[in-house]
């Protein structure tokens, strides 16, 4: 019965992943497609490690999952640049793992947020104005990516992030 509902919780974060880019961008003519893999080291022969990605159908504590988001601008027409906003959320029972997001770049911005309200590049500071403190990262509940370059028609970005299934 645990292995079904981490099953579920796993359908309903690719479900919320699309639902926030469509909420976002429906008028931005962005389709969008998500995948979700269970990463594991593996340990070759010659002793060095190596990343395998397995399409994720079902999850246990402790394993960290991959999500993939990728944005394709359909519409007929060029996006400006500062005008597509991707949004990932991290779900209840996982916790973002750090360093694990597409990085801020030339081509793209991106944040954290604790709340799901006000988003920030890290440090993420939370907090009345007289306690304010530095979040860590398995604090954050959104991500979200704001593309600084125009995006043509037909054009598809990805955006990737990691987090570990927690109890």
């Amino acid at each position: 019965m645990r292995d079904r509902h981490v099953v579920t919780l796993l359908a309903s974060a690719v479900l919320a992943l699309l639902g926030a880019g469509f909420a976002q961008n429906a008028a931005n003519a962005i389709q969008f497609r998500s995948e979700i893999y269970i990463v594991s080291q593996v340990t070759l022969q010659d002793g060095t490690k190596e990343e395998r990605f397995t399409a994720a159908t079902e999850a246990i504590p402790g394993q960290v999952v991959e999500y993939r988001i990728f944005a394709t601008n359909a519409g007929e027409t060029t996006l400006p640049a500062g005008a597509v906003q991707i949004v990932g959320p991290i779900q209840a029972n996982l916790q973002f793992v750090a360093n694990s997001a597409t990085p801020t770049s030339d081509r793209v911005l991106t944040e954290y947020s604790v709340d799901g309200k006000t988003f920030s590049a890290p440090p993420v500071l939370v907090g009345p104005e007289d306690a304010r403190r530095v979040a860590e990262p398995t604090e954050y509940t959104m991500i979200r990516w704001t593309l600084l370059v125009a995006m043509e028609p037909g054009q598809e970005e990805p955006f990737y992030y990691r987090a570990t299934l927690v109890n």
